[in-house]
Order: structure tokens, then C-alpha cells, then sequence
């Protein structure tokens, strides 16, 4: 089973009901993903951990290859509950990633969120408007993503996002 075939509900179904901590979750995933040759999710929660503790507040990982499936790993990922900043431009996760990260129960203290260069569109955007978890949301970078220019405006008059102040969309 590739990449492909491991979605968000599965990430998510293997996180809650995997028994034995993060540990025993990224063996579950590394088995599933191994098959598909994909990097392991114990190497990819390891570059989490030690860009948080550099600075638990601050999480870059640009260009860093990120899949949609990583994303969702990413999402549920406890270790960003004091995340303020999170840079990750340039990578590959597109719309699934992004539902994912916009929905996290984790990233609830977010102020600036760089998401240029994912392959995001109007259905990902869609899903960040409506997200309940990013009232404190006050800069985000949409650049070089596969949406038009009304989004800016479509996203500062969304009432899920009261403290966004900056969006870069072109």
C-alpha cells in the first residue's frame, strides 16, 4: 500500500486507536508507509522535535518535501500545542494537508502561517475559512498556491478568522 493510499482518515484511525504512546503510532505508520518506499514518520517526528526544541513557539520546515500524509502526522502531533509560527512553504501537501492542519486540536495558538508554494486551491482555502481553530490567526502567506486574488478578502472577512490582520494571496 503506497502513499497514495494512506489518507487522512487512516493517519487518523491509527492515532486513535493505536494503544502504547507516539512511539508505537509511528511503528504502525512506518509499517504502512515502508511498503510504499515513503520517508518514515519516526525520522520525519524526530525533525519535529528537534526544530521544537530549539523554540517550542516557532516550527520552520520549509522545503522539506512535506507530504499530505505528514501533514495530517503533523496535525496531531502534541509536541506543537505552543506553536505561534509555522513556516512550512514550499512543500507538497496541497488541500488534504492543509484541511488537516487548519483542523488540528493542536495548533490552536497559531499567529503566522506560511503555506506558500503546497498546490493549494479554493477547496483547501474553503476549508480555512471555516476552521474553528485559528481565532488568534494574524498573518498568512497563500503565495504562489493555485488561488485567485478575491481570496485575501474572502479569508479576512471569514468570521473563523477575527484576528487576521495580513494575507498574502498573489
Amino acid at each position: 500500500m503506497g502513499e497514495e493510499e494512506l489518507g487522512k482518515e487512516d493517519i487518523l484511525k491509527i492515532f486513535y486507536t493505536t494503544p502504547g504512546g507516539l512511539d508505537r503510532i509511528n511503528a504502525v505508520i512506518d509499517a504502512r508507509l515502508a511498503e510504499g518506499r515513503t520517508r518514515s514518520i519516526t525520522l520525519f517526528e524526530k525533525f519535529i522535535r528537534a526544530r521544537l526544541e530549539v523554540n517550542p513557539k516557532v516550527l520552520k520546515m520549509p522545503n522539506s518535501d512535506i507530504t499530505a500524509v505528514e501533514a495530517v502526522y503533523l496535525s496531531q502531533y502534541p509536541g506543537v500545542r505552543e506553536v505561534e509560527i509555522l513556516d512550512l512553504r514550499q512543500n507538497h501537501f496541497g488541500d488534504v494537508g492543509l484541511d488537516a492542519l487548519v483542523n488540528s486540536p493542536h495548533l490552536k495558538n497559531l499567529r503566522a502561517l506560511d503555506l506558500r508554494n503546497n498546490q493549494i486551491t479554493r477547496v483547501g482555502l474553503e476549508s480555512l475559512a471555516r476552521a474553528d481553530t485559528l481565532a488568534h490567526l494574524e498573518t498568512l502567506d497563500l503565495r504562489l498556491n493555485k488561488v485567485g486574488k478575491r481570496w485575501e478578502d474572502k479569508l479576512r472577512a471569514s468570521e473563523k478568522l477575527p484576528a487576521l490582520a495580513t494575507v498574502r494571496v498573489v
